[in-house]
Parts: structure tokens; C-alpha cells; sequence
């Protein structure tokens, strides 16, 4: 077993907890369709229930969607009332059940920080895509006043709230790292910045429904106190009633030397 996390206890709240706004999301497509697609097929590791999959194919890109959860790929089926639009594929990325050289490009979104053997999935990938071929990757990972607040937490609750995988702090460094030793090389970054919908009392209220996968394995009455002082330690810094500025991430796209 490869230890990555399924996301089967998050399916049903998924889409109501990672929402990524229309402006946004038409730059991730275009991002896909212009940097990676071509005229290609497409695998994506970690198509969940859809959010990125589902607007691709609907503008003619052919994509193939790897998750290891059952639950989050129901809820695609579900979202499109029955056969989805791509092919589903359930499986774990750090042993992906496909031949080499089986697609035109890959992409990835908030998938590697749940992964263990994070680089595993980069040396599948580099398997299975074609020589010629794109990797387009959004890491995920903590920016601006959520970096600050996740950094307190791990301060005050150690590994047991750090994700498994890939460090959602200095992500972008690692990455790089990690692809240029499969013989990947950056050709691509693209800045954006998704509009916080929700203020910062709104997230510390959230945690103890243990909708963020980093409080999965931190036991209920250390969560509870964590919660409490974090909230205290912000409301000296922040007003937890406005809305957050803007979290940017980095998709980042790569190509074989």
C-alpha cells in the first residue's frame, strides 16, 4: 500500500469546500488546453469529482481521470446524471495501471502533498506520457495568511498535521527538484489567484468538522485545544471577520529535455 490518502470521507462536501471561481477556473482550462492538451489525450491524477475533468472535456479535450477514491468519482457520475464525458479509472498514481507512453500530456491539481512517495507519481509520469509530451502541475500548498495560520498549527501540533506528501511550504522549490531529476525541465509558470469566499472565522469554525484532510490524523482534544489558541493567536494579527486577501498558486508546466 502506498499510504496516499483516499478522499472517500470528503466526497460528499467536496465541492462545497473547494471552490474555484468561473474566472479562475476558465484560466485553468485555457491553461490545459493552450500549454498541454494539443490535439492529445489527457490523464488527469486525482480527477476527483470532476472540477477540472469535466469543463475540459466539455470543450472537446480527452481526458482520462486517475483517482484512488470510488466516492469522489461517484460524485462525478452523479454531477452529470450518468455516463461522465471521461473515462474514470480507479487506481494509485505511484503504480498507475497504464502502459507507457499512453498519453499526449498529464496534469495534476492538489494532489501530491497527500501522497507519501510523492515522487513515485513524477517517475510514473514521466512513464506514461509520451516523449514530446506536457505535465502541467498545480501543487497547492499554503500562501499568504492561510501559510501563516497552517505554520502555527504544525508549531503547536508537529507531523502528526503535516500532510504526507509533498511540503505545502516551499512546494514550488521541491517540484522543480523532483522533475528535473525524471529530466523535466519548468517551461511554463502561470500565476493566479483564487478570491477567499469565506472570512477567517469561517475556516477556524470548520476545523473541528475536519473538512481539511491535515486534521485527519490529529487526535479530537489536541485539535480542539490547537484550534483555540491558533483563533487567539490570529485575532491579535488579523480581523477574522474580513475576507482574507486572495490565495495565489503557481501552475507550473513541464516539459522532457
Amino acid at each position: 500500500m502506498s499510504g496516499s490518502l483516499s478522499f472517500d470521507r470528503a466526497a460528499g462536501y467536496y465541492d462545497a469546500t473547494r471552490v474555484t471561481d468561473e474566472a479562475t477556473l476558465e484560466q485553468i482550462v485555457t491553461l490545459i488546453r493552450t500549454h498541454v492538451a494539443g490535439e492529445g489525450h489527457l490523464l488527469e491524477v486525482g480527477v476527483g469529482t470532476g472540477q477540472l475533468a469535466l469543463p475540459l472535456a466539455a470543450r472537446g479535450v480527452a481526458v482520462t481521470g486517475l483517482d484512488l477514491s470510488a466516492a469522489m468519482m461517484a460524485k462525478l457520475v452523479e454531477k452529470v446524471g450518468g455516463t461522465p464525458p471521461v473515462a474514470l479509472v480507479r487506481g494509485d498514481a505511484t503504480a498507475m495501471p497504464f502502459r507507457d507512453s499512453s498519453f499526449d500530456g498529464a496534469y495534476a491539481r492538489w494532489v501530491l502533498h497527500l501522497i507519501p512517495d510523492w515522487e513515485a507519481v513524477l517517475r510514473e509520469l514521466d512513464r506514461v506520457v509520451r516523449d514530446g509530451g506536457a505535465i502541467a502541475i498545480e501543487p497547492g500548498g499554503e500562501s499568504g495568511v492561510f501559510r501563516e495560520v497552517f505554520l502555527r498549527f504544525l508549531q503547536i501540533l508537529g507531523d502528526v498535521a503535516r500532510p504526507p506528501g509533498l511540503s505545502p511550504v516551499d512546494r514550488d522549490v521541491h517540484l522543480d527538484a523532483a522533475m528535473a531529476a525524471q529530466g523535466w525541465n519548468v517551461e511554463h509558470v502561470e500565476a493566479l489567484s483564487y478570491e477567499s469566499e469565506e472570512p477567517l472565522a469561517s475556516f477556524f469554525d470548520e476545523i473541528p468538522e475536519r473538512r481539511f484532510s491535515w486534521t485527519w490524523r490529529v487526535p479530537h482534544d489536541a485539535l480542539e485545544a490547537a484550534t483555540i489558541e491558533v483563533r487567539a493567536w490570529a485575532a491579535d494579527r488579523y480581523d477574522l471577520r474580513a475576507l482574507p486577501p486572495a490565495v495565489a498558486t503557481r501552475w507550473r508546466v513541464y516539459r522532457r529535455v
